[in-house]
């Protein structure tokens, strides 16, 4: 097993419209756990009172959830996990909350998605290859929108990487 420091945390939440809202959680700490057991992650988050609402709402319905979780340091890329919320404890002024995962997104998907899009926009030769380099610098932001366009063919397909995991 390896263990992390989770820097951060941002959940793509169903809400009245299509399009996932992400919602982000303000750790007071956390880690995240690769447990080297088929693909499975366990992410814990250290959040105060005000912060447990969503994840109660999502532990209650049995709801997985689309993350992307900063680890280790800030200025990472974000991974995309698919959870679901394990379990809520409190402790002494605070709430700890355990997340059972799955990694949803590999860097290497990033990439193929940024060329696909490239393709899709026209680009060729070498200006598809000046363009992949500056757009791969910028991969959190397309981690982000890969991870809501997961998120809907999550929801319209109902399969997610939880489905034949238990």
């Amino acid at each position: 097993m390896k263990t992390f420091r989770l820097r951060g945390l941002h959940l793509l939440l169903e809400k009245d419209n299509e399009k996932p809202e992400e919602e982000q959680v303000e750790l007071q700490e956390g880690l995240v756990i690769n447990r080297e057991e088929d693909g499975w992650w366990l992410v814990e988050a250290v959040v105060a009172e005000s912060g447990i609402a969503t994840f109660q709402q999502l532990s209650e319905e049995g709801r997985e959830v689309v993350m992307e979780i900063l680890i280790s340091h800030t200025q990472n890329d974000p991974a995309t996990i698919v959870g679901r919320v394990r379990s809520i404890r409190p402790l002494t002024d605070r709430y700890s909350i355990l997340i059972d995962g799955k990694m949803a997104v590999k860097k290497e998907e990033v990439f193929n998605y940024i060329l696909e899009t490239l393709i899709e926009d026209g680009y060729s030769g070498e200006e598809l290859l000046t363009e992949f380099k500056k757009r791969k610098q910028d991969r959190g932001s397309w981690s982000r929108h890969l991870a809501g366009s997961l998120y809907k063919q999550y929801r319209t397909q109902g399969y997610s990487p939880l489905s034949h995991a238990e």
